[in-house]
């Protein structure tokens, strides 16, 4: 993932929109689970919004100011490997804010 960076509307005074870097996650393999982490501590658990689609995982979130404007996002997409059940993928948020996604791997 690039590292973000403020955007100025052209014509606005308003704040700048912040775009954070994070860790683009951890994979592993323990036996037969497949499990991918990432950090979403800056987002509370409700402003995460994770979709599955054909074998793709993705993890969007927004941070809205008091004004209503977005202040932070955070967007990142894993592809789950071919031998993995889609129906078996289960996610979880961590009190630390780590979310974690694991699904069984068929062989």
């Amino acid at each position: 993932m690039e590292k973000g960076q403020g955007v100025f509307p052209e014509d606005s005074g308003s704040k700048p929109q912040q775009r954070h870097s994070h860790p683009t996650g951890k994979i592993q393999v323990i036996g037969d689970i497949f499990q991918f982490t990432v950090d979403v501590s800056e987002f509370p658990p409700e402003d995460v919004i994770i979709t599955s689609s054909n074998n793709l995982i993705e993890v969007h979130a927004e941070k809205l100011g008091e004004d209503g404007t977005v202040t932070n996002t955070f967007s990142h997409r894993c592809k789950l490997p071919s031998d993995v059940d889609p129906i078996s993928v289960t996610m979880s948020i961590e009190s630390g804010g780590v979310l974690t996604v694991r699904a069984r791997r068929v062989f």
